[in-house]
């Protein structure tokens, strides 16, 4: 790890501090949504057969941690939520110093104040609680804090390249989306200069594609999609739904469980030329700014190549995600600061983030209550997206196991008025129905 000097100590510690009280409530939450599927009801995540399980699983690296987390206190869901928290926290560090030395190389003045105001107001964002705070989410900050390891160790004046291949390979086998790691090393390099060693990057990357590709759990995910949409209208698409998600880092207000997914597009409509049009002037800005502003074109490219996995040719069924703004909204954050400090300096930068931190940390503070359950995680998602027919559907069957059946079926109602077609919603009404008339006096058993 590089050396702090004791100004910076006391930064870093300060922004822990910080970010720990913030999320000093995610430890109340409970096991909500996908945490049902892939952790509490995942046998590939408990300890007893996670080595059964192994060749039949994904994200085989984050599935070992659920395992240890098991073997360790079973399911308590405050011991995963510690972990989560810990790995944000060692992510805020790594950042921090990634940042440091990103700015000393492109011959910023005070780096360690730039770096601080990006991480004050990147740490505490309302959108990393669904990496950090949503149980689930953790397979996000696992593989970030394994890329930001191999980015530090492959750059700098004293590479450790044992270091950098083993981060690089461990990355994607927490998330699939680290696959993209290389990109990421290679645009540092061409903006913020060619030092350390992207050798070891390449070739552990390339062995985690390979064992990847052995595993067939990750063939049928892909299979899946493209039985959804081919690979054309993913992309289309996924622009629209790429837009939406960068939306949020700049409204977090908004920031909800189930983001509503944009429906489909054409490629020749307004809205898709024209945010083909803003992606493309992106990629160029970052290639004419990398010269002249290497901070702000590095980070330009950062937010893009981080939407690439989720956002382009692959389609998923809830293709507007809060997980990929862990590091895209990184790169918004730090373009914003890179360009201000130009501007106004290093100190005023400092000034205007903390307010602003404070202001996303008082709403993260709260939104880390309401994954205590899934009453209150979804009534805030119906509250954000109101014509969201997954949001009503899931709300109302929250709303069942409260053993609420009219405000249940008032929801599944206003979803089915929604999605006419949805199944889910359909039984779940028939089943209301008929746990009423088993109620009526005089009913049978």
């Amino acid at each position: 790890m590089a050396v702090l000097f004791k100004a910076e100590r006391w930064m870093l510690a300060a922004l822990l501090a910080l970010t720990a009280l913030v999320f000093a409530n995610a430890l109340g939450v409970t096991f909500v949504f996908d945490d049902l599927g892939d952790i509490s009801g995942n046998t590939s995540a408990r300890a007893a057969t996670f080595l059964e399980r192994l060749p039949f699983t994904n994200r085989p690296l984050t599935k070992l941690t659920y395992a240890l987390n098991d073997a360790a206190h079973g399911l308590v869901p405050a011991g995963y939520a510690a972990v989560n928290v810990t790995l944000h926290l060692i992510a805020i560090t790594l950042v921090f110093l990634a940042l440091r030395r990103a700015f000393r190389q492109s011959e910023s003045t005070d780096a360690s104040l730039c770096a601080l105001a990006v991480c004050l107001m990147w740490s505490v964002h309302p959108a990393l609680t669904e990496s950090v705070t949503y149980l689930s989410g953790r397979s996000m900050v696992l593989s970030a804090v394994l890329m930001l390891g191999a980015l530090l160790a492959a750059t700098g004046e004293r590479p450790r390249p044992a270091i950098a291949f083993l981060c690089a390979l461990l990355a994607p086998l927490a998330r699939e989306t680290a696959l993209v790691l290389p990109l990421i090393l290679v645009w540092w390099q061409i903006t913020l200069g060619p030092r350390g060693r992207s050798l070891p990057v390449w070739l552990g990357t390339g062995l985690a594609l390979l064992i990847i590709a052995l595993l067939p759990r990750h063939r049928d995910l892909i299979a899946f999609s493209l039985d959804m949409r081919d690979p054309v209208t993913a992309l289309r698409d996924n622009i629209h739904a790429a837009t939406e998600t960068l939306a949020f880092w700049l409204t977090p207000w908004r920031v909800t469980i189930l983001p509503d997914t944009p429906p489909p597009h054409f490629w020749l409509e307004t809205s898709t030329l024209l945010r083909i049009a803003g992606f493309t002037l992106a990629a160029l800005l970052a290639i004419l700014l990398r010269r002249t502003a290497p901070i702000a074109a590095f980070a330009i490219g950062l937010a893009l190549i981080a939407l690439l996995p989720s956002n382009t040719i692959i389609w998923r069924a809830d293709p507007v995600a809060l997980k990929p703004l862990y590091l895209a909204g990184l790169g918004l954050t730090l373009a914003g600061v890179s360009m201000a400090q130009r501007l106004i300096g290093a100190r005023a930068v400092l000034a205007l983030a903390l307010p602003v931190s404070l202001a996303l940390a008082a709403m993260t503070f709260e939104r880390n209550k309401l994954f205590a359950g899934e009453v209150s995680l979804f009534a805030d998602a119906v509250a954000k997206t109101p014509d969201n027919a997954k949001a009503w559907i899931a709300y109302g069957s929250a709303l069942m196991g409260e053993v609420r059946y009219y405000e249940a079926e008032a929801a599944l109602t206003r979803g089915l008025d929604l999605a006419p077609f949805d199944e889910r919603a359909m039984n779940l009404l028939e089943l209301i129905a008929t746990i009423r008339s088993m109620e009526r006096p005089g009913a049978r058993p």
